[in-house]
C-alpha cells in the first residue's frame, strides 16, 4: 500500500506562502495553488495525498470531502479543527502504511507522533516540493532539447512546387 501524506492546509499556506494578512479570495487562490503543487508532487512520488483545511466560520455539520487532481481535499465540519481531522486520519491509517504529516504546528507535531507516523515541517516539505518542481522543469527542458534535434520544419519537408502554391495562397489571403 502507498505511503500517505497528510497536509495541514492552512498551516502550510500561512507558512510557505506567507499569507498572514490576505483576504478570503486570496486564501482560496492559495488553496488552489497548494493543490496544484501537491498534484505535481504526487505525479512524481508514489503516495496518496490528503490536504485538510479548517472550516472556520462554516455552519456545515458534515465534513466537506472532494477529490481534485488526485488530491483528497477535506474541510472540517462546524466545531472541528483540521488538527482533529489530521489526528483521526493519521491514527486510522498508521497500522496499514507509513503516514507523513506536514505541519509546523508544534503541539500537533507532538500529538501525532506515533508508530508509522512521521512528521515533516512545512519548511521541509516546501523544499521537497521545490525539488520536485525543479525536476519536472529539467525533464521538460531535456525533452524539449531532445525533440528539437528530431524536428524537421514543415517547409523543409515540402517540395518546391507545393511551397510555391502555399506562398501564393498566403499572398492572396494577406491582400
Amino acid at each position: 500500500m502507498k505511503d500517505l501524506l497528510i497536509i495541514d492546509g492552512h498551516n502550510y499556506i500561512f507558512y510557505f506562502y506567507r499569507a498572514g494578512k490576505l483576504e478570503n479570495t486570496d486564501i482560496e487562490d492559495l488553496k488552489d495553488r497548494l493543490i496544484s503543487d501537491l498534484s505535481a508532487y504526487g505525479s512524481q512520488k508514489e503516495c496518496s495525498i490528503i490536504v485538510v483545511f479548517d472550516a472556520k466560520g462554516s455552519s456545515n455539520r458534515a465534513r466537506g470531502i472532494q477529490t481534485v487532481d488526485n488530491i483528497k481535499v477535506i474541510h472540517s465540519r462546524k466545531g472541528e479543527t483540521a488538527d482533529t481531522v489530521i489526528e483521526e486520519l493519521a491514527k486510522k491509517w498508521s497500522d496499514q502504511r507509513k503516514v507523513f504529516v506536514v505541519t509546523s504546528d508544534y503541539l500537533q507535531q507532538k500529538v501525532i507522533f506515533g508508530k508509522n507516523i512521521i512528521r515533516k515541517s512545512s519548511r521541509e516539505f516546501s523544499l521537497e516540493i521545490d525539488s520536485v518542481k525543479e525536476n519536472i522543469r529539467q525533464t521538460i527542458k531535456e525533452n524539449k532539447n531532445r525533440s528539437r534535434g528530431n524536428f524537421y520544419p514543415l517547409e523543409d519537408r515540402l517540395d518546391p512546387d507545393t511551397k510555391k502554391k502555399i506562398s501564393d495562397l498566403r499572398k492572396k489571403i494577406i491582400k
